[in-house]
């Protein structure tokens, strides 16, 4: 009896790794998605840094809508959809992402407001356009390494 409850443990647990391998090998986000999600953050920064009232409202609806259809595309090609910031220790990826764009958004502000000079929203642009495809892709891939990975 405790052979078989053993043989039935070995299955399931069998069962459970095949489940979380063949969810990994769902979640590979199109090619251009964190381009788009990049070409999104980059703008939101320099219109939030260097533009008036009418150009933040409209960028801010076309960001967040923009990041709604993203999710809808990605949740629909992979079946799931998974937060950023709650996915184990994929969220490593995204805490510096936050920080690059805060710091980037903060800076070129700070150059705009005080300074009187525009250039720095458009390297801050250029640097979260970057940041975002990069560790957007080392996301990815720690995120399906931790599902491969045995907990």
């Amino acid at each position: 009896m405790e052979n078989q409850s053993t043989y039935d443990a070995r299955n399931a647990l069998a069962a459970i790794d095949d489940a979380r391998s063949h969810a990994a090998d769902r979640l590979v986000t199109p090619w251009w998605y964190h381009p788009v999600l990049g070409l999104l953050a980059a703008v939101f920064v320099v219109a939030y840094t260097i533009g008036g009232p009418v150009a933040m409202i409209s960028v801010a609806v076309v960001y967040f809508l923009g990041l709604g259809v993203l999710m809808g595309a990605y949740k629909e090609k992979t079946g799931v959809w998974i937060n950023g910031l709650k996915a184990g220790k994929a969220s490593w990826w995204t805490v510096p992402l936050v920080l690059i764009m805060i710091l980037c958004a903060g800076g070129a502000y700070y150059f705009h407001a005080e300074k009187g000079i525009d250039w720095p929203a458009w390297v801050a642009g250029a640097i979260v356009f970057v940041a975002v495809n990069f560790f957007g892709r080392r996301f990815d891939a720690a995120l399906r390494a931790q599902l491969r990975s045995r907990p």
